[in-house]
């Protein structure tokens, strides 16, 4: 009896190539000290639970073709100091949350109010890549902005939930407010693909600052600055360009704008061009419901109502985009240019409720009659 145990046990271990894989620890990444070595040398890796040192940024610089699992909640301990929290870099690459996945900023040490003009604050996520899915991440209470996609090509980023909730006046304490904290900021980056979000904030849910062929689809955004197009702060030509950017599908709830197009009148030369809005339901912005804007200064950073053209805006289309507005000064159409042509208003639009009339300096657009 004992031989024909001890065959069967040899058999097992002969057989054990057949048998229920179980993870490789030495590609787990459980602390701060163990993301150099996976990421150099692991191309399936798992990241638990673990608190990133104040002042560090973690930096995960993927093989090629690695996938990734966030499995726990990764803290980033407090310092006032600007850097980023988290980097993640890779080609041919899927980066995803699973589980009781969390990226917690801890912005609520962070937030006096002001932003960036405050105390020094760390953005919290960096991602650049080729040919890569980043998916289901959660993030919460980013000390500033909060995902930047930059230098990127043919990326995908889908089932965000960004909650900076905590920040928001009224919930937080006077002068402990969120300020600043962006949703995604999109910059040198073309074929970027964003969807099913769902983001909470005291800034612009979208940024896009220098981008080619965007599409923005599925979010919902509350207590936000809406959607933004922000261009002309560089001296460069190149990295004042945005153009076949489409945003759909999408509720903007509460906040400052909803819809928003500024180039910046003190800034550099370049185009914005093939913008299209549809299918966006816009409840409440306090301010502006569509606004596009030529006199945005960098330097004074706010409208001096003298637009300029060194930023042309062209072939705007707005179709399907409806809603309230929301303020004692609020505005449904706000337009100021010096250089704009082909904005559309098709069918279906509709912001109601505005308390102050609408703005179209130097430009009438199409398909709408600006109640000036």
């Amino acid at each position: 009896m004992a031989f024909k145990v001890l065959a069967l046990t040899l058999c097992w271990v002969l057989l054990g190539a057949h048998s229920v894989p179980t993870p490789d620890a030495s590609c787990t990444i459980n602390s701060i000290n163990d993301v150099d070595s996976v990421v150099s040398s692991c191309t399936t890796i798992t990241v638990g639970t673990f608190t990133v040192p104040a002042g560090t940024t973690m930096i995960m610089n993927l093989k090629q073709g690695s996938k990734v699992s966030f499995t726990g909640v990764i803290d980033f301990a407090y310092k006032a100091w600007s850097g980023y929290l988290l980097e993640i870099i890779g080609n041919s690459v899927t980066v995803e949350g699973t589980g009781s996945h969390l990226f917690h900023g801890h912005g609520e040490q962070h937030w006096d109010g002001k932003g960036g003009a405050g105390s020094s604050k760390p953005p919290l996520l960096y991602v650049k890549g080729t040919g890569s899915t980043f998916k289901n991440f959660k993030i919460k209470n980013c000390p500033l902005r909060c995902v930047a996609v930059d230098g990127s090509n043919n990326v995908v980023l889908s089932g965000f939930i960004i909650d900076n909730s905590d920040g928001a006046p009224g919930t937080a304490s006077s002068g402990k407010e969120g300020h600043n904290t962006d949703g995604f900021g999109i910059a040198k980056s073309s074929y970027v693909t964003i969807k099913d979000a769902t983001v909470t904030n005291q800034d612009d849910c979208v940024a896009i600052n220098c981008a080619q062929h965007v599409t923005i689809d599925n979010f919902h955004c509350i207590g936000s600055h809406g959607f933004d197009i922000a261009v002309g702060m560089s001296s460069e030509y190149d990295k004042n360009v945005v153009e076949n950017v489409t945003f759909s599908n999408s509720i903007l709830d509460g906040g400052m704008y909803g819809l928003h197009i500024l180039t910046v009148n003190d800034g550099g030369q370049g185009y914005v061009d093939n913008i299209k809005y549809n299918n966006i339901k816009i409840n409440g912005p306090s301010d502006y419901g569509v606004m596009i804007q030529q006199d945005f200064s960098n330097a004074k950073q706010g409208s001096t109502g003298n637009p300029t053209g060194n930023v042309p805006i062209s072939n705007v289309d707005i179709k399907g985009v409806t809603g309230t507005m929301n303020g004692q000064y609020s505005s449904a159409v706000t337009i100021r240019c010096a250089a704009c042509s082909n904005i559309v208003f098709e069918s279906g639009f509709s912001i109601t409720g505005a308390k102050a009339k609408d703005e179209c300096k130097n430009f009438q657009p199409t398909g709408y009659k600006c109640n000036t």
